[in-house]
């Protein structure tokens, strides 16, 4: 099992998302790894010992030249990996990161999005998380509570679909909302309450229905604290 690493106060979702970078103070519980290692069947695995497997839906197919290992590719219309609502899924009140590294070669136009992760829909009951990328190839990350209150950010002017592999996460660390950037950290001060559903947690394309993702994805992380 892979170990994600928490230092103090800005760095925290750094950390989670690179192992052992910075002086440790605190060790996240990790919700779930998907290395998106597999190279046949539809089982994805998670390696963090939590049990949060998932299930390749659509056109995903496996073994691509990955980050790490191989990686998947979600270049089919609907292809998305539909994991199982859990509790360590759910963080709560609780600070919580999700990461992926992802290979993407078409921005998307004006408005379209692709997904990335995602657990719930902006109707669900207790809210939702996301990570996506927009227009131009920004990233960006949104969170909703069971209060409706919603936390967006987007990452800087950069074009994320350029070929190259890049790493790309969400954070909420106390009152900071954040989005990561191959470890740069772009914050802002929000209220944001409890975050907890009984959605599925979605990999891809927003359940099979819209918002592909026309890329490769690997390393898929989610740790709460």
């Amino acid at each position: 099992m892979r170990q994600y690493i928490v230092p103090a106060a800005a760095l925290a979702a750094l950390a989670l998302m690179t192992a052992s970078a910075h002086p440790a103070v605190a060790v996240a519980q990790p919700g779930a790894t998907w290395q998106l290692d597999e190279t046949a069947g539809t089982v994805v695995v998670d390696s963090s010992g939590n049990g949060n497997h998932g299930a390749l839906r659509g056109g995903v197919t496996v073994g691509h030249p990955g980050h790490q290992g191989t990686a998947y590719s979600f270049q089919a219309d609907g292809s998305w990996i539909e994991v199982p609502s859990s509790a360590t899924l759910n963080p709560g009140v609780s600070n919580f990161t999700f990461s992926a590294w992802m290979n993407l070669t078409i921005a998307p136009g004006k408005g379209v999005t692709y997904d990335i992760i995602r657990k719930g829909l902006a109707a669900t009951p207790g809210g939702e998380y996301k990570l996506e990328i927009i227009t131009g190839g920004r990233a960006r990350c949104t969170a909703k509570d069971s209060a409706r209150s919603t936390a967006g950010i987007t990452g800087p002017k950069v074009n994320l679909a350029d070929g190259r592999w890049h790493q790309v996460g969400c954070a909420r660390v106390g009152s900071s909302w954040q989005v990561i950037i191959d470890g740069k950290v772009r914050s802002r001060t929000v209220t944001l309450g409890s975050v907890s559903n009984t959605k599925s947690l979605s990999i891809g394309s927003k359940y099979g229905k819209e918002d592909g993702t026309p890329g490769l994805v690997d390393e898929v992380h989610f740790a709460v604290g």
